[in-house]
């Protein structure tokens, strides 16, 4: 299939409109957690990604909400930039468990063409690191911390 110029147009509009949309929702989740309207785990989180397998790293934001849906999971919203000219973003839903003065998540979602993610890490005071895999092979960190 020829990649034509109207497929390359939706696509674009299709990420202007994640992107636009997740830069909404960051806007207000920094000025949440700036007026001290956020506990943890929630609220905007920042730092880099990368796979291990490969060494292809990039830029991450995160937003962490506790889910309006089941009680004791929390929505993960990520934006990550790759080869400093791509961005985009998805969201998992993960159980949450405080464990001392930390929080521990653990799970994994099946994210459409990009394969099945799983997520396992640790936010604890200002710090958020986890490591994750996907059935394609990739094996990766995280590594974030308070805007």
């Amino acid at each position: 299939m020829k990649f034509t110029p109207l497929c390359f147009t939706l696509f674009s509009v299709a990420m202007l409109t994640s992107c636009t949309s997740f830069e909404k929702e960051w806007n207000a989740a920094v000025s949440e957690y700036e007026n001290g309207a956020v506990k943890s785990p929630e609220g905007p989180w920042t730092g880099t990604w990368k796979t291990n397998t490969n060494g292809h790293t990039g830029n991450l934001r995160a937003i962490v909400k506790e889910s309006k849906k089941t009680p004791g999971e929390y929505d993960f919203r990520y934006h990550a930039t790759w080869a400093k000219v791509f961005s985009g973003s998805y969201r998992v839903t993960y159980p949450v468990v405080k464990s001392g003065s930390a929080f521990r998540f653990d799970g994994e979602q099946k994210l459409g063409p990009f394969g099945t993610f799983g997520h396992k890490g640790k936010i604890q005071g200002d710090s958020f690191t986890a490591t994750y895999s996907s059935d394609k092979g990739d094996l990766g960190d995280f590594q974030m911390e308070r805007p």
